[in-house]
């Protein structure tokens, strides 16, 4: 019994990862710093403000601080947002 729950749980959890790819990869924001970090390479890791529609460099004082955002690569936030200007 306790293989088939095992056995169980990893089919779900492995579903569950290759649903929130796309998700992550549509819509370009990641949720922590670190994750943006690995999936832009060289690219510079921004900030998205996204009730704003701006995005922030990370030397700019408002980088990581609205509530509603999320971390991006550079080159995806600036097709999608404006940057902004503290």
């Amino acid at each position: 019994m306790k293989i088939v729950s095992s056995a169980r749980a990893i089919v779900f959890l492995a579903a569950a990862a290759l649903i929130s790819v796309p998700v992550i990869a549509a819509t370009g924001i990641f949720a922590t710093e670190q994750a943006a970090s690995g999936a832009c390479g060289a690219d510079e890791v921004v900030w998205v403000d996204l009730d704003h529609g701006r995005f922030y460099h990370k030397a700019q004082a408002s980088y990581a601080k609205s509530g509603n955002g999320g971390y991006a690569c550079m080159k995806t936030a600036h097709a999608q947002y404006r940057e902004a200007h503290d």
